[in-house]
Parts: structure tokens; sequence; C-alpha cells
């Protein structure tokens, strides 16, 4: 049995029946190494499922910290995936299982109490109707030591883009997860572990640890997070993200927005902080009006308030971040829709409408029933187009129109939100790091220009699938993406072999990317059948993408990916990815 590295368990709980039941790891491991491919892989079996799955690496190298939420999305009909860090991955491990799926729907509102390896269901009645922290203070107060993952009221109420809550800080927040569980009457899953998790070469691990930790702590990632809790915001305009995308191209005070939120931030941020068994720490803990609350540098979420919602009022942004985080909503999409319902005269930007608009969706009342539902479905409601990706889903961070390579991933994405893909992707930061970006897409393609963000070009195409594929082996190994991109993949591998006793290299791991990249397209070919395509909008106005062009690229991803004209898998492809043992192929 295949028990170091991974626990060796897959727990499975079905809500419906009460049965409790687990799988060995080992089935699943060699081929879809953990994480995201895992959880992948089971959910074309268990389509229903929502699945909580941790890596190989999760808990035992730096940064180590991560595993993968994984269900159908309620709102874009394709695979719903979110990573996520903090403590909760680990402490799975230490209670002794790899992962979780959670099948079926309970009668009433109930959780799952993970303790030890010992599993039961509770009732959940006293903790129905209470915000994300209100039930994590609760829980964490019922079982000291614990960590616990929770959905606020959004997801009770199948708010569309409602998030799970780790933390205060961790959210696995994009593509509706939250309503799912919400869908299923679980309001939480409760951890608690004593255990640990055992290298097959321990002395091997310790200096491959020592390696990858002095990688991530010489990086300019590291270097940036130093400064970064003050200067994050305007650092965006530098950027020359085009945050405010459908809603206007340009805000005549984001200079001055940007310059309040960087005194807000420096006033109140007393400290920083890491999730497990990471050096990075790139939360900022910020102290405001007597209650403490993380906010993730390495994400959007806060500057999307600021800029999205034209909040020079930095008091303003961080309370409706505080609200967002608090009923466990999707920051991302929370801006996209409020911005959307201000082009409708339902909400005045920058003003504290926003919060009462955010009421009305949490509650479902009125017009919040309807943006509850998703931009997409809004848009087709009121008669007004709006901006959207592939299966409606809200675009994240920024406006795709003006970088072609998150263009192109927002319109062939299986799983989840552009984010999946791109962090770290040189044309985010060509604008203040010409050059560095040019190396980069030197490195790995041998053109420079493939970092432009306005560049259509095979050499783009050849870029995006590489950033998909390494992101992909970061959320499905548990490793937070961002350390993961400061390190050589060789060390990762290495890491792998002294953490599993598994053989690999990097060229094994980047097939272990496509063999699960192509799972993905699968499942939603037979589950989700959504096409490739992006909101009309984007091809509309003064910055608009080209047609033509990115539909030339979208072709010549697929060649590359091995995919016919329509984005089908050949079955060579099938075949030379070992996929071919799947029953359902023959739908397609």
């Amino acid at each position: 049995m295949l028990d170091r590295g991974y626990v060796g368990k897959i727990l499975f709980v079905d809500l419906s029946s009460g049965a409790v039941s687990m799988e060995p790891t080992e089935k699943y491991a060699v081929d879809f190494l953990g994480g995201r491919g895992i959880a992948t892989r089971i959910l074309y079996d268990h389509p229903d499922a929502l699945i909580f799955m941790t890596g190989p690496l999760t808990a035992l190298v730096p940064a180590g910290s991560r595993m993968d939420v994984v269900a159908r999305s309620p709102i874009a009909n394709i695979i719903a995936g979110s990573s996520v860090g903090g403590e909760f991955p680990a402490m799975l491990k230490f209670a002794g299982y790899d992962g979780i799926v959670v099948l079926g729907r309970a009668e009433k509102p109930v959780y799952i109490v993970i303790e030890d390896g010992f599993v039961s269901i509770e009732s959940a009645e006293d903790l129905w109707g209470l915000n994300a922290f209100e039930c994590l203070d609760k829980l964490a107060k019922r079982y000291p030591g614990s960590r616990a993952a929770c959905i606020g009221r959004a997801g009770e109420r199948g708010v569309k883009f409602a998030g799970i809550a780790f933390s205060y800080r961790n959210l696995a927040s994009r593509c509706g997860l939250g309503a799912v569980m919400g869908l299923k009457n679980l309001k939480s899953i409760v951890v608690r572990g004593r255990g640990s998790v055992k290298p097959y070469d321990p002395g091997k691990l310790m200096k491959v640890f020592s390696e990858i930790y002095k990688h991530i702590v010489s990086s300019d990632e590291y270097t940036r997070f130093r400064d970064w809790h003050i200067n994050f915001v305007p650092t965006i305009l530098k950027l020359g993200m085009p945050y405010f995308g459908d809603y206007e191209r340009y805000w005549d005070d984001a200079q001055e927005a940007a310059l309040m939120t960087r005194i807000f931030m420096d006033r109140y941020t007393v400290g920083r902080a890491s999730c497990f068994s990471c050096p990075l720490r790139c939360w900022a803990i910020v102290n405001y009006l007597g209650k403490t609350l993380p906010t993730n540098l390495c994400q959007g979420t806060l500057p999307a308030i600021v800029f999205i919602l034209k909040v020079k009022d930095p008091e303003l942004s961080w309370k409706i971040y505080e609200k967002c985080q608090s009923e466990g909503l999707d920051i991302m999409s929370v801006a996209a829709v409020v911005a959307y319902a201000s082009r409708l005269g339902l909400v005045e930007l920058g003003t504290d409408q926003i919060l009462d608009l955010i009421d009305k969706i949490v509650d479902r009342r009125g017009e919040g029933d309807v943006l509850a539902e998703g931009i997409k479905s809004a848009s087709e409601h009121f008669g007004v187009p709006a901006i959207y990706v592939k299966g409606g889903l809200e675009s994240w961070s920024s406006d795709v129109r003006l970088f072609v390579g998150s263009a192109l991933i927002a319109m062939v994405a299986d799983s989840g939100s552009v984010n999946r893909a791109l962090y770290a992707f040189p044309e985010f930061y060509y604008g203040i790091k010409k050059r560095r970006a040019e190396e980069v897409a030197k490195k790995f393609v041998g053109d420079e220009r493939a970092s432009h963000p306005l560049m259509y070009s095979e050499s783009k195409v050849r870029l995006t699938i590489l950033w998909e594929n390494l992101h992909i082996l970061a959320d499905s190994l548990g490793v937070c993406i961002i350390a993961f991109l400061t390190t050589p993949l060789a060390l990762w591998a290495e890491a792998y072999e002294a953490a599993t006793g598994l053989k690999t290299n990097e060229e094994e791991l980047l097939k272990a990317a496509e063999r699960i990249r192509t799972l993905e397209r699968i499942f939603n070919l037979v589950h989700g059948n959504v096409v490739d395509e992006l909101s009309p909008r984007l091809f509309e106005g003064e910055h608009k993408l080209d047609r033509d062009k990115l539909e030339e690229m979208k072709r010549l991803y697929y060649s590359l990916r091995g995919w016919d004209d329509n984005g089908i898998p050949k079955k060579e492809t099938i075949a030379k990815l070992g996929l071919n043992n799947l029953m359902k192929l023959d739908l397609f």
C-alpha cells in the first residue's frame, strides 16, 4: 500500500445514506499525482461529488500547504476547481486522509467531523444561518485545535459565486463551490488530527527541502512581499492592469484611490503571515476598528474592490472586503456583478450602496436574486450585454482584452477560472519589468515577443500551455504556485521521489500534467459540453480582441494539446496518455 508522502486513504462520505467508506490513494496516485489530478479522476466517476484533495507534497515541503477543491460548477457547467492553502490541508493528512469525497445530499443541514481517522456526521441546525466567520469561530470552540471548512449564508442559499471558507483568510472562492456545498446541505467539515506524514526517504527529503527553501527565499517573489503589503494597490496601476474593463477603461480618481489605500494599509497593517510551512508571508494582518482580518496579497481581491467598484474611501473598500470574506463570497465575481448592476442603475459605485446590494444578493432579495445567479444569467434577464468568459463565469481580476494569453486561457479553460493557469505569466508584468518578462519568454519558448500582452503568435500559445501545465503540477502536488515557480522543476521531481518513493523526472511530471489537462477536457465534453467561447462584448469597442487571430490561436492550442479541430482529444493522444481505459470515451 502506498503510504509514504501520501497517507494512503481517501474518505468517501455519502450524505444521502450516511455511509462512510474508503479507497486506497494508490488506485489513482501514479497516473494523477494528487490534488487537482486525483480529484479530477474521481470526479469523472462521480460527477456530482464535492472533492477535497491534498497532494503528495502537502505538509512535507516549503509551501506544501495546498489542496484542491473540485466539483462541477453550478455557474459555468464545467469543472469548478480552486486551490486553497492555510492549515486545513495539512491537518486533513494528519487526521488520516489524503482527501474527502462528498456524495449525495443530506435531508437536513449537517457537518462532517474527522478526528484521527474517525468520521461522524452531525446535525448543523445550530450552525445553519451563520456567516462563515461565525461558523468557523463556533466550531473552533467546540473542537479545540481543529481546522474547519465552512460556507456562509450565500452558500446555503445557492448564490452561484459563493465559496468555501477555511479560515478568515483562505477561501476556495471561484466557480460556486460554496453553492455546491450548500446544495448538499453540508455546512462544514471539521478535521482534527494528531498523526504525521511519513516520507519514503527522510534524509533525501530534508536535503531537497533545504534546496527548495533557498530558492524561495532568494526569489524576487520573496523580496517583493516585504513591502507589497503597503504598495500592492499602487503597483496595480503601474502594471497597467485594465481593472476598469467593461465599465470604463479609465478612472480619474484611480491615482488618489491607490494613494489613500496605501496610507490605510500602512496605518492598519500590524503583521504578516503565511500558510502552513511557507516562508513567503504573503498575508497582511490588518487591525481596523479593533477587528483583525488578513488580506491575501498574491491575489487582486482588494484592488478589484478599489478599482472596479471605484471605491476611493479605503475604509469602505475594507468593509466590502470584510463582508465578502465573512459571507464566503468570491470577491472577483462580486466586483464584476456589482459593477454590472451599476450599469443598470441598481447601485452607485464608490458608495455604501454596494454593501446594501451585497446583502440583497446574499439574501436573494429583489434584484439580488437575479444577480445571485451570476453575470451571464443576469445579462440575459435584464437584456444588457455583459463581459464573461467560458461558461458565463465572471472574469478573474482584470479584463482579458489587453492580455491575449489570458484571453486564450479564458476561452479554453476546463477547470474554472483563468487564475488556475496564469499566475506570474510574463505578459502581466511586461509593463513594469519588460526585460525580465522577455527573458522568461525567451527561456521557455525561444521568443521574447511571447511576453508582449497584445502578441498573437504560436510562441504565445506554447507559453500559455506551459504555464497551464506548471499550475496543474503545483495544484496536484500540493504546493503553492508562487513558491512552485521560484524553484526548478527538477527539484520538485526530487521532492516527489523522496516523499513517495515513486520514480519521476521533469518529463514525466509534464506528461502527468498533460494527462490531467486532457482528462479535464474529457470530463467537460462528457458532462458539461460547454463551448470554448467568450462574451461577444470582448470583441467590441475601442479595446477589443481580434476574433480571427484568437480563433487561430485556439486551433493551434488544440493541435499542440493533441486535440482535433473541435477541441476533442484524438484517439492517439488518449492512448499516449493512458486514458483509453475510461469507459465513457465512446460517448464522443
